[in-house]
């Protein structure tokens, strides 16, 4: 089995530098570590159940439930053994101009939008309202992605506006203290920073980079870098690349007839023993079992 964590973070942030929104469909959930990112994250629960801790408080969503996750605010997944079927999508501020301020430097009062409970009061029914639109902007958006029909992209944006447009409009909110703002404006410089390293990372995987030359770029120190890196993403800069690397082979050998020695020196390995290693690691079996899968 793929390392899950290490496989879920990549997924995050493959297209992050480059991409305003990320989509995220999976069944399998093995937890993840406490991290933080600049996109405000929308969790839909397609089937079974999870637990996701934001900001210290735990929820545990069910079948149709959703969860709103502010951007820059820590958050951690738990475990299911029976795994979890869900959506995870995740929207950059920048599509959106000046009405993503009105989303992004607030904080979100009520995360969770549960949907309608059967013989629930009419008291409820503008919050029920709210999730069944939200469900289904979020669904629309899954099925445009997976069926990609011309014109898919300008669907799918048109279905973030309308997000934004649910969440600004029918979310309780509230402006962030100025301490709070401080924190995420510091937050944000990093990820900033960060994101420099990783352009380079995906441009050039090939090429090797060092702890010491990633620092550098960011303008850190080794140690700050070090921390930062592991603080944002949960993982060492190290497992990061490998990860990226691995991915990135398994993608060569998918969409050529290269051997499995040249996409592994294609994708930065210098030791075919540790490329099969890291490959099964993050692929969850063998560079030739990959292969004769595709």
């Amino acid at each position: 089995m793929a390392h899950p964590s290490l496989r879920a973070w990549h997924e995050k942030i493959r297209h992050k530098t480059n991409q305003p929104l990320n989509i995220i469909i999976s069944s399998q959930e093995e937890g993840f570590p406490a991290h933080w990112h600049k996109e405000l994250e929308i969790v839909y629960i397609l089937g079974n159940s999870m637990r996701i801790a934001v900001g210290g408080e735990l929820f545990t969503l069910q079948p149709r439930d959703i969860l709103l996750i502010n951007s820059c605010e820590v958050h951690q997944n738990f475990a299911n053994p029976d795994g979890c079927a869900k959506i995870i999508l995740q929207l950059d501020k920048q599509p959106f101009g000046a009405c993503g301020d009105l989303v992004f430097n607030r904080k979100i009062l009520q995360p969770q939008i549960r949907p309608s409970a059967s013989g629930e009061p009419s008291p409820a029914s503008q919050k029920n309202l709210l999730h069944e639109e939200l469900e289904k902007q979020i669904l629309e958006i899954r099925r445009e992605w997976e069926h990609k029909t011309e014109g898919f992209k300008l669907v799918i944006n048109a279905r973030m506006h309308d997000l934004m447009a649910l969440l600004l409009r029918g979310v309780p909110q509230e402006s962030y203290t100025k301490d709070a703002l401080a924190k995420r404006k510091i937050r944000l410089d990093q990820l900033d920073r960060l994101e420099g390293v990783l352009r380079h990372i995906e441009s050039q995987p090939e090429t090797a980079m060092s702890l010491k030359q990633a620092a550098d770029l960011s303008g850190y120190s080794t140690f700050h870098f070090t921390r930062l890196f592991k603080e944002a993403t949960g993982f060492t800069f190290i497992d990061y690349v490998n990860a990226f690397r691995a991915d990135y082979a398994g993608q060569l050998l998918q969409e050529s007839d290269m051997s499995i020695t040249e996409a592994a020196y294609r994708a930065g390995f210098n030791s075919i023993e540790t490329f099969n290693r890291v490959f099964k690691k993050v692929n969850g079996c063998t560079p030739t079992i990959y292969r004769s899968k595709i």
